[in-house]
């Protein structure tokens, strides 16, 4: 990145063999990266990059056997929001952890400057859906991405009706099987 000074957005598709290193970057408005397993390596450098213009930052974490590997610890300082000061939708998506993520996002100081928030995708649960209920307020967003998840019918409810105004994608309700969750995009 730091060989494009006036980038203003970057979509990765694809995790074999990504590497950043931690940079600062003037420019970029929006980083997207969709993989079926991000390193968390990548996004401890991506965590650890100064991106004072960055608006959108989405990242797929993935799953294991495709090398996805981030922790919560790993999002600290997104969710921080320290080193992201224009951010305004943050996406955490695709991740067998996504009930550990959403516990966490729910009293994430970025959340209060966010617009849209996007935790689509993965395996999040009722008990991710309740640390978001239980968190900080989230009726300040115009969008939350839910879709593609393991929520009750009675707790699709109560997230739509805790949050008028909002626009909650509660789409693609699934089904464990056999109390296995998987995420959209692995492969």
């Amino acid at each position: 990145m730091e060989a494009y000074p006036r980038l203003t957005r970057l979509e990765v598709r694809g995790g074999s063999g990504l590497g950043l290193s931690p940079v600062r970057h003037q420019a970029l408005r929006i980083l997207r990266v969709e993989t079926g397993g991000l390193p968390g390596e990548m996004t401890r450098a991506i965590a650890a990059s100064d991106l004072p213009a960055l608006e959108h930052l989405e990242l797929w974490l993935g799953e294991e056997n495709y090398g996805g590997d981030t922790a919560v610890s790993d999002l600290a300082p997104i969710l921080s929001g320290e080193r992201l000061p224009a951010l305004r939708h943050l996406g955490l998506q695709d991740s067998e952890i996504q009930d550990e993520i959403a516990a966490a996002v729910a009293t994430a100081p970025v959340v209060a400057r966010l617009e849209s928030l996007g935790l689509s995708m993965g395996a999040l649960t009722d008990a991710g859906a309740e640390s978001l209920l239980t968190g900080q307020p989230l009726t300040h967003l115009r969008a939350l991405d839910l879709h593609h998840h393991y929520l009750t019918a009675s707790m699709m409810r109560r997230v739509a009706d805790a949050l008028p105004g909002v626009r909650v994608d509660l789409s693609e309700q699934e089904t464990p099987e056999e109390d296995w969750r998987y995420i959209a995009v692995s492969e």
